[in-house]
């Protein structure tokens, strides 16, 4: 019977790596993406449960290359078929099933969601109305008291560190389509000139 008899290195090697893997873990962050719906059908009468039109079709494309490596975890939408529709490009390419969510409940939701997917990465589609108080609702600051009407090319990214602290970055995707403007506290190129833009530039 041979007995193997490892060297002392190797067990201060296992442990290190242990260790680090272990300090790498903890290190993660949770990254919630937050956008609104893309551009609907409207039509006289009005439809209360519209599709997206040719444009939102071409953002949700977008949004999906936008996303598309960033091992997205899962996808949360509303019962509308806007929000679904937005979010099918990216479902379809990540083979996740995107799952409704309320959004009269927002801050237990999140809750549920920094619990369930810490250091993941997360979809969350929402509407002109309910996405700064999804932003609220994870402790991020809310840039706008709304989104506007016409505002429909913002990705919102809300960064929840181990340590607790909140940060949140903003940025166009797709096509040109909003009325209002970033603000620049929330352009990391401006205040870190250093800094890659997470997000594509107009």
């Amino acid at each position: 019977m041979n007995i193997v008899v490892m060297p002392a290195n190797f067990f201060r090697l296992l442990f290190i790596c242990l260790i680090l893997s272990n300090f790498s873990a903890l290190a993660q962050k949770t990254n919630i993406y937050i956008v609104r719906h893309a551009e609907k059908v409207v039509s006289i009468p009005k439809i209360d449960d519209p599709v997206l039109n040719p444009a939102g079709t071409k953002r949700a494309k977008a949004l999906a290359k936008e996303l598309k490596s960033e091992h997205i975890k899962a996808i949360y939408v509303t019962k509308y078929k806007r929000t679904g529709l937005t979010a099918r490009p990216l479902a379809y390419k990540t083979k996740i099933l995107p799952r409704v969510y309320v959004d009269t409940a927002l801050n237990v939701f999140a809750k549920t969601i920094i619990k369930n997917f810490k250091g993941e990465n997360v979809l969350i589609v929402g509407h002109a109305n309910t996405v700064m108080k999804l932003l609220e609702a994870f402790g991020a600051e809310t840039p706008f008291a709304q989104l506007d009407e016409d505002d429909y090319d913002m990705l919102f990214k809300v960064t929840i560190k181990e340590n607790g602290n909140i940060e949140l970055a903003i940025g166009y995707y797709g096509d040109k389509h909003h009325t209002n403007e970033i603000p620049e506290k929330y352009q990391p190129e401006i205040n870190h000139p250093e800094a890659i833009r997470p997000f594509t530039n107009y």
